[in-house]
Parts: structure tokens; sequence; C-alpha cells
């Protein structure tokens, strides 16, 4: 039992009272008559209040949902009625009864017509007073047009409202579509539409238009049940396609297909002229190929902006450590795809098994057992001039005999020193006493001014003529040379087969550009040495490029290992053979795709942290892959490999929920999609592209997840483009996507009775004759009103005031 007030707000005017009863009594107090009018205004203010009684007393409510829809058939109606009449003969006597039907005549009951079991749940709930007890009985399919019905057993659940179910099997149905479901999808690759039919066992078959045009046919299907179908169709440009599909050249189920912009590829390649927009031709739309020149990567240079990296037949001595180090990351903690591909200079003898990189690759070299150390004639330019006092030229001289200590007896070495003028440090000669050269490195002194010119000359004269396989000239400087016709020398030296490496040293490089640009026109390398925790060891005893027994040619006839994903599509598992490839060995890691009959990996690829590296033993558009020009899906499948090495994890992850007119677009980052902190913009479009709304309330529910709440009418489709720095994500939402019409409603879409009873103490039964369970005998509440008594009372007060001044003994006492 407990009290409660109507209108308690009506309480104030009890602060009225000190003054309405101290103005009458400030000149003569009358206590007795105080306190009458004080316990007249009092009651007069409670019933204002409207206080009532609230007690448990009788039973509580009971609610009947009855079904009636077409989907139970005329036996299935008239079953769950009867059901009714039982339950109903069976409930608490003297408790309030209320039916809410679904669909059907009316009859004098309240009927939900648009088939909505959420809908009538929460009418249900709202039938049953708050604090009350009462019941819920529902007789039907449970099948309903949408599936927002949580927040109303989540309130009968709180109040203690047990849910009593009886199951109404179904009639047969035709044939529908239950629901499609888009599969993501980039411009170039293939669409696929999942589309779930439910069917009565007969056979069908699916057609899907974009407007009056036809994309894609099925083949016919039976369906008995639930079947699924795929229809695959091509995502021509990026941007929504609206989709309509048809069954049996009937109905029409309409969706929206959200086409993402193509992936971007970072190209890395030099030995083929033109080889990027031959990549680019042979890929199509698919990709967007950027091509970068390796030698001029800086370390700044971050690889993880690319979902995609490709070396294509790039020599690792044509590849910075310090990039190798950045991909290596990259592909670890960014997930960016690495696809290495190419011949001897990748795979070979002198490729990447011993760089950084090689460890990541899931194939290793088969001739790094039998490398050949050639000889070599190396000539070393020093800048010993004035801008080189200090650190750099300390750093200068540790890298100098670091390079020396790598040189063996059948080498050649000699030092060149310039300082405005230039001198032979150490004459060339063969390289049998390395540790008084690294004595007369030690002694050079910073002096005078910086030209070049003169120095490499000297080196020039001095390697031309002797016998070595391979020849080089190392300058080390801090790059503040004072002229620049060494342009000209430098293409003059490179023709005569001697390469030109740089190392910028000291960290405070006045033109490290242009070092890079002296070791590209010299054909050699670049290093950068800011600090001696920075040193680099360079090793000129191995060869760039050269023939190897490891590399075979001639017709090869390969097979695929058939992995989901990787040759999904017509004409892709059967490539013909190809015309020369590297040997190598498979790690027992990983996983090979292709491979020739020998056993010789082709094409294989493991995961690596995060990302996924893949190496392709041949080149992917030089001779190894001549035989593969003819070949019509040569294309396709390259670009399915690619697309599979892939960053995986997208940058952004945009769902999408609607509950009737409102709409929820949520939006999840990726590592690399992170942009200082800033939200996402999310804007909704109409079919063209025209901005229709911009939202500007974007909630940041946790690290990287970010959530929009906004009103959309049902049945408006959304189109909703994400932008996130250079990101761009596009989701859609079908108009009513919620929803489903009355004589379509899916299995998927149907309330699990049996569990709902089970979650809110109810009783459930799988038959509708069965006869139907106890009725729970809950007390339900009864109110009773005190106002009306409570003013009754201020009356009797006031008339008793009314009196007490009138009665005649005061009078009498009043003349005395």
């Amino acid at each position: 039992m407990s009290f409660t007030f109507l209108f308690p707000v009506a309480a104030w005017l009890f602060l009225l009272l000190p003054p309405l009863l101290w103005w009458p009594m400030r000149a003569r107090p009358r206590w007795g008559q105080a306190a009458l009018r004080a316990a007249v205004f009092a009651c007069l203010i409670l019933a204002m209040m409207q206080p009532s009684l609230v007690r448990r007393d009788g039973a509580g409510a009971q609610v009947y949902i009855l079904d009636q829809r077409e989907v139970l058939g005329a036996s299935g109606q008239a079953a769950a009625r009867h059901a009714l009449d039982r339950v109903m003969a069976a409930a608490p006597r003297g408790a309030p009864k209320t039916v809410i039907q679904l669909g059907g005549a009316a009859g004098g009951r309240s009927v939900i017509a648009d088939g909505s079991l959420s809908q009538a749940l929460r009418a249900a709930a709202q039938a049953i007073p708050l604090e009350s007890g009462g019941a819920v009985t529902l007789i039907g399919s449970g099948l309903s047009t949408d599936t927002h019905w949580q927040d109303s057993i989540a309130a009968l659940v709180a109040r203690g409202v047990p849910v009593n179910s009886i199951a109404v099997p179904t009639a047969p149905r035709a044939a529908f579509i239950a629901d499609v479901r888009m599969g993501p999808a980039r411009v170039g690759e293939t669409l696929r539409a999942d589309v779930v039919v439910e069917g009565d066992g007969g056979t069908h078959q699916l057609a899907m238009f974009s407007g009056a045009r036809r994309l894609a046919t099925s083949a016919p299907f039976r369906a008995d049940g639930q079947a699924h179908v795929a229809l695959d169709i091509p995502a021509d440009r990026a941007g929504f396609l609206p989709l309509r599909v048809e069954l049996d050249g009937r109905g029409g189920f309409q969706t929206l297909a959200a086409v993402q912009e193509p992936r971007r590829l970072l190209y890395l390649g030099e030995r083929q002229r033109g080889a990027a927009a031959q990549l680019q031709q042979l890929l199509g739309r698919s990709f967007v190929v950027d091509q970068y020149a390796p030698a001029a990567l800086s370390r700044a240079f971050d690889p993880g902006r690319w979902p995609l990296v490709m070396l294509d037949d790039l020599p690792a001595a044509r590849l910075p450590v310090a990039v190798q180090q950045s991909l290596n990351r990259a592909v670890a903690r960014d997930g960016t795809g690495l696809f290495v591909s190419g011949g001897m200079a990748a795979f070979g003898a002198g490729g990447y098994g011993d760089t950084p990189l090689g460890a990541a690759l899931p194939v290793t070299a088969r001739a790094q057992e039998q490398q050949i150390r050639p000889s070599v004639a190396l000539a070393i330019v020093i800048d010993s001039s004035g801008s080189m006092q200090g650190d750099r030229l300390d750093l200068a001289k540790q890298v100098a005999r670091q390079t020396v200590r790598k040189l063996n007896a059948n080498d050649w070495v000699g030092v060149v020193e310039f300082y405005g003028a230039r001198q032979w440090s150490v004459p060339m000669h063969h390289a049998t006493d390395l540790p008084d050269v690294e004595r007369a490195i030690g002694r050079m002194q910073a002096q005078g001014a910086s030209v070049l010119f003169p120095a490499l000359q000297e080196a020039f004269y001095g390697l031309k003529d002797l016998d070595a396989r391979y020849k080089h000239i190392l300058v080390i400087s801090d790059g503040g040379v004072a002229e620049d016709r060494y342009q000209q020398l430098l293409r003059h030296i490179a023709e005569n087969r001697i390469n030109v490496s740089t190392v910028a040293v000291g960290g405070q490089v006045d033109d490290e550009q242009s070092m890079a640009e002296w070791a590209r026109v010299g054909r050699g390398r670049f290093y950068s040495v800011p600090d001696e925790f920075n040193l680099v060891e360079i090793d000129f005893k191995q060869p760039q490029t050269r023939p190897d027994p490891g590399y075979r040619s001639g017709p090869v006839a390969v097979r695929w290992q058939a992995r989901p994903g990787w040759s999904d599509g017509p004409g892709l598992s059967a490539p013909p053979p190809l015309s020369g490839y590297v040997q190598t060995r498979a790690r027992p890691e990983a996983e090979t795709l292709l491979r020739t009959d020998g056993g010789d990996p082709i094409l294989s690829s493991w995961p690596v942290g995060s990302g996924r590296v893949t190496a392709m033993m041949t080149e992917p558009l030089g001779a190894g892959t001549a035989g593969w020009r003819g070949w019509p899906a040569y294309g396709r499948w390259l670009a399915r490999a690619l697309a599979m090495t892939a960053r995986s994890r997208p940058d952004l992850d945009v769902e999408t929920a609607r509950r009737f007119d409102r709409l929820t677009v949520m939006v999840r980052r990726g590592g690399a999609a992170t942009v200082n902190g800033a939200l996402p913009a999310i804007t909704l479009v109409d079919a063209d592209g025209r901005i229709l709304r911009r939202i500007g309330r974007v909630e940041e529910r946790a690290p990287g997840f970010f959530v929009a709440d906004m009103p959309w009418p049902g049945r408006d489709p959304a189109r909703i483009e994400v932008r996130d720095g250079e990101h761009l994500v596009r989701a859609t939402d079908p108009a009513h996507s919620d929803v489903r019409p009355v004589d379509a409603m899916p299995s998927f879409m149907a309330l699990p009775l049996a569990t709902l009873s089970a979650r809110t103490g109810g009783w459930h039964r799988g038959d509708p004759a069965a006869a139907p369970g106890e009725g729970q005998r809950i007390a339900g509440l009864r109110a009773t009103d005190l106002w009306p008594w409570i003013a009754l009372l201020a009356l009797g007060l006031y008339l008793f005031d009314i009196g007490y001044r009138r009665w005649p003994w005061r009078r009498i006492a009043g003349t005395r």
C-alpha cells in the first residue's frame, strides 16, 4: 500500500499559508480562528494535489495478442480464435481483459493492420498499468514485418510481466524474395548479391535489373524452404547503383549497392620502361597505380598510406635499407599488403635474401648457397673540405673504414680526398694491406673548399684500366660542393661500366637531394648517415644482376592450388604455361597457390603481422610471362592476386541501422585512417551525388568508433558518404530496409516464441489445440481517490469556522 499524488506541484501553494493567516491577525491575534483557517486552506491544497491510496487487490490485467493475418490461412486463423477462447476461459475471474489483433477484420477489437509484432507487444505493455501486475498471451506464428521488439520485451521483463505463447503454423505460401544482401565491391571488381528466397518447393529463376537494363540472370533453382542464390554483376563505376531483383518475372525487391573507389597501388620498379602504365592497363579500373623512383625515397616515406605496395623485379641494392625497414613496419603494424615479383634480380643471388625485407618473404632463394663473390675495384672519394669539420669527417672516416674491411686480397682499393685540390691519400692497389689503408683514412684533416670534379676525374682514371669484374666509386660528403660540372662526367663514368654511389653524412646535409641525384645518374646507391647510430655497411662484393642457373626458361606447365578467394571467377584457375621463372624454396609456413609440375613455387603468400606478403617468382610484365600475354583472364588473375594481398582491414568500416523513421550510421576507423583526432565527415547524397544533408552531430563512443543518429524517412533510401582525411567510403541503406510487406515476412524475422516465454517466465504451447497453461494469478493494483474526502473535510471545517464566529454566546461575550 502506498500514497501517490496526481498533481504534486500544487504543494508549492503551502508557501502562501503564512501570509494569508498573518494578514488578518496583524491587529488582534485570534489563534483559534487562525488554526481553523489554516486547516481549511491545507485541506484545499491537499485536495488540489489529488492524492490516491494504491494497494494490491484483485487479479492483474490479461492482454491477448491474436494473429488473424492471411499468412495463417483460414484453418490457422480459426485455430487461433479457438485457442483464444480457451485461454480467456481459464483466466482468473474478475481480471480485466484486452484483445489486440494482428490483421483481419476488427470485430470490436484493436487491430494492428500492418502486421508488426513489435507494435503489438508495445500496445500490450501499454495496456497493463504501470506498477500493476498482469500477463500477456501471444497466439500466432511469430512472423513479423519488423524486428524492433527488443525494447518492449525488455520493459515487460523489467516489470515482471510474463508472456505466454501459443504457436500457430502458417499456411503454404508462394515463393518470395526474403532479402538481398550486397557484398562489398570496388570499381572494376565483381559485385555479388546474395538473394534469399523462401519457396514452396518449386523451381524458380531470378533476374537482376538496374532500371530497364538486365544485369544478371540466375540458373533455375529449387527453393524448398530457404534458398540462397548468388548473382554476380560488374561494378563499372564508383557510386551508388540502384538494383531490382525479380523472381520468375514478377514482383521486384528494391535495393542499393555502394561501389567504392579503386584500390591504390604503389609500384616500385625500374627495370622495364613504362611498366607502371602497362600494369595500369592490365589491371583495368580496379586499381590506381602510383609510381615512385625507388632511389628517390627518403626516410620520411610512409608506405602505410597505400593498402598495397608492389616491388617488381627491383634489386635489393636499388631499394634503400631504411625504405625496406619502413615496408616491414607498414606490413606488420598497418596491415599494408606487399607483393614482390620478378626474376633473378629479386629472388636470385644478390636479391633480398640477406636484407631486412628478406625475412618477410614467403620464399628463400636457392642460389644463396652458391653465391660467387667477384673481384671489385673501389675508389673512395672523401670530402675533407672545411665544411666537414668535426663529426662529419669522423663519420666519413668510419663509413670508409667499414667499406674497406669488406674487401679481400683479389680486390683493388684507392682513396682520393678533395679539399679545393685533390690527391690520392691511398693510391689504387690490391687490397692486401687494409690496416695501412685505414690509417691513411684516419690521418685526413678538414681544410679548404669542396670541389668534386677533379677528385671524380682522378678516381675514374684510376679505375678505368683495371681488370676487375665490378668497378665502383664511393663519394662521401656533406653535399656542399662549390660547382656542378660533374653531371656530364658522371654519365661518362657510368657509360664505362663504373658505378657511382654516394653517402651523405652529418645529419645537416646541405644538398642531400643532389647527392641522391648523383647516385641515380651514376647508376649506384644513395645512403644517408646522420649520426654514428645510423651507420650503414656497404658491401660492393654482391653483384646486382647476373645470369644464374636458378632461372628456368622455356614453356613451364603450372597448376593452381585451389584456395578460397584466390581463383574465384571464370577461367582464373587454369593459367597457361609460363615462359620462365626463378627456382626458390617456399617456407614451411607459407601457402603456395601456384606451382610447377616439378613442385617449384610460382606464387606463395603468408601473413606477416597485420598484413600479408605475396611473392611471384616471375616478371608480371617481362619475359617470364610472355606466354600469358594471350591469356584473356591474365589481368583479372593478377588483379585478384593483388586484391587478396592488399590490406584486408578497411581504413573505414561503415554500418547502418534503421528503426522506422530513424537512421543510425556507425563508423569504425582502421589503423591507417586516423586523422589527427578529427571527426569523420558524414553526408547524405542523392542519386546524382548531390549533398542532401551534412551530419553535424557525430559522437565518438569509443576510440575510433563514431555514431551519428538522425531522423530520416523510412520511405527514402539513404546514400551515405563518409570522408576521413584522404579516405572515402560509401554505404547504403535501402528504403524500408527494416520492414517487410505483410505478405512477404521472412522466417529469419520471426520472433522465437518459446525463447520469449522462457525469458519472461511464461508458458509456451507448440500446438494451438493443446490445453493452455495455468493462468497466472498476479494481483493487480487498485487506486482509491482521497481528494473528494479531503475536499469535503475542507468544506466542513469552513462551515464550522463560520458557525464558530457567529455563535450567539460569542456575541454576548463580546458585549460584556
